[in-house]
């Protein structure tokens, strides 16, 4: 006998934000529509194109409430950033790693996707022992403008 999920899993995405916004959702949860199972709690995973770091999982009895307390903004790392330090040239791939000394900012690549999907895979436990599985889709949208802005200091910071 299938449960009724709340929100519906058919729903792509269940959730849509951007990389740099903070959030919470939920709670998603289940019941039986027929009354005859009780959801006793609640597991979640997240499958997807790599760790997820940064988000917040709270999964308890009354259903599972995610969230980005920071934002997600590190998913859509610049693929490379090529600088200058006295005319010998370097490559890192984020604005953690330029060395203060560099010279210049020769070239910025930001990373080229604009969406990435991450399934939250939230399994409800009954008190039959019985457990029952939806996947609801999280999609997160690439927001150039932090990218841009850390070029930007980056580059007037040389210019001192």
């Amino acid at each position: 006998m299938p449960l009724t999920w709340t929100p519906d899993p058919a729903t792509v995405p269940w959730h849509d934000v951007q990389a740099d916004e903070v959030w919470t959702e939920g709670p998603i949860t289940a019941v039986d529509p027929e009354a005859l199972l009780t959801v006793v709690g609640y597991s979640c995973e997240i499958v997807g194109p790599e760790p997820l770091e940064g988000l917040v999982v709270d999964a308890g009895a009354a259903g599972v409430t995610l969230s980005a307390p920071n934002t997600l903004a590190h998913v859509f790392p610049p693929v490379e950033i090529e600088y200058q330090i006295q005319g010998v040239t370097g490559f890192c791939a984020n604005f953690d790693e330029l060395p203060e000394e560099a010279d210049e900012v020769i070239r910025y690549i930001p990373n080229p996707a604009n969406t990435k999907d991450w399934t939250i895979r939230v399994s409800a436990k009954c008190s039959d022992g019985s457990t029952h599985t939806g996947d609801f889709v999280l999609r997160v949208w690439a927001n150039f403008d932090p990218g841009r802005d850390q070029l930007k200091e980056a580059v007037n910071a040389r210019r001192r």
